[in-house]
């Protein structure tokens, strides 16, 4: 029997929710319509497979920061839902699903003010402002974390997701005291570095799938880097070069466009940044093994 809407609609939500506490496995299943609602749950399931790919992949040992560990709370800062290993790091037994914590529960005293500051004035902007916070563990440890803070809008409720950015390991946790295991400070310095001028390239040519990428020095210059460094440093990150990343993503969007729009196949090459309808063709066949046309008709 074909789904309402108002089931369509809790799938995706529900989706949205498994993404954010990192189950990259649901997947939504389109309805025989292929509607809006349909080319939203699309998205989201290619969401979910880069996300997958991004940090768990055949290039799992790159050095970007990992997906952020989610607390989800409603508006009394109750816990819904959060990440497994939020409450398995903390060393606190799995939070129960009728159990009244808060979120509150687990901060420092000094974190409270400052998550509740954000709370009062949390918005749906797209990039929320990043704010540190302290947590308790359960053997009287500090966990400290960048962490944003956003609003997720839904039928009867406002639910909030709390984002804690840095990695959530054991290796992280200092004593209450205030003591840190020694560290090389250039090394993780340099590391970081490397880790965000990797996720700028990334989001480089996400941002510019509609043209071809410039060459390796000018890509260098708006990065404030050098052409050696972006070669060595995405080629760790990915396991192939900037262009060819570039390339197989605009061949994924060019894929999305034929199964959810009408346009003709020549205004897709057009829109993906192909200099030529028959070069698209070549590139489109050699990665899907079917030319675009063939592939629509699926």
């Amino acid at each position: 029997m074909e789904r309402t809407e108002e089931e369509r609609f809790k799938q995706l939500s529900d989706q949205i929710i498994e993404i954010a506490v990192g189950n990259f496995e649901f997947r939504y299943k389109p309805s025989p319509r292929l509607d809006a609602i349909d080319t939203v749950g699309v998205l989201l399931n290619m969401l979910s497979e880069e996300i997958a790919y991004f940090n768990f992949g055949s290039y799992a040992n790159f050095l970007l920061r990992p997906a952020p560990v989610v607390l989800i709370f409603n508006s009394n800062g109750k816990l819904i839902n959060s990440s497994s290993c939020f409450l398995e790091i903390l060393g606190y037994a799995p939070l129960l699903q009728d159990s009244e914590l808060s979120i509150d529960t687990y901060l420092t005293e000094y974190s409270i003010p400052l998550l509740t500051e954000e709370f009062n004035n949390v918005t749906q902007e797209p990039n929320p402002r990043v704010f540190p916070l302290d947590f308790n563990t359960a053997d009287k440890r500090i966990f400290r974390s960048n962490c944003s803070l956003s609003l997720l809008v839904q039928k009867q409720e406002h639910l909030y997701a709390l984002l804690i950015y840095e990695d959530f390991k054991h290796k992280n946790l200092k004593e209450g005291n205030g003591t840190l295991k020694k560290q090389s400070k250039s090394v993780r310095t340099r590391s970081a570095r490397n880790r965000v001028l990797v996720k700028n390239l990334r989001m480089y040519c996400l941002r510019n799938l509609d043209k071809p990428l410039p060459s390796l020095k000018e890509i260098g210059l708006l990065h404030r880097t050098n052409a050696t460094k972006i070669k060595a440093e995405f080629k760790k990150a990915f396991g192939t070069t900037i262009y060819q990343f570039h390339l197989e993503e605009r061949l994924k969007w060019a894929a999305l466009l034929l199964q959810t729009t009408d346009l003709p196949a020549k205004e897709i090459s057009r829109k993906c940044g192909f200099t030529s309808a028959a070069h698209f063709s070549r590139c489109f066949k050699k990665k899907y093994d079917q030319t675009p046309l063939s592939y629509r008709e699926l």
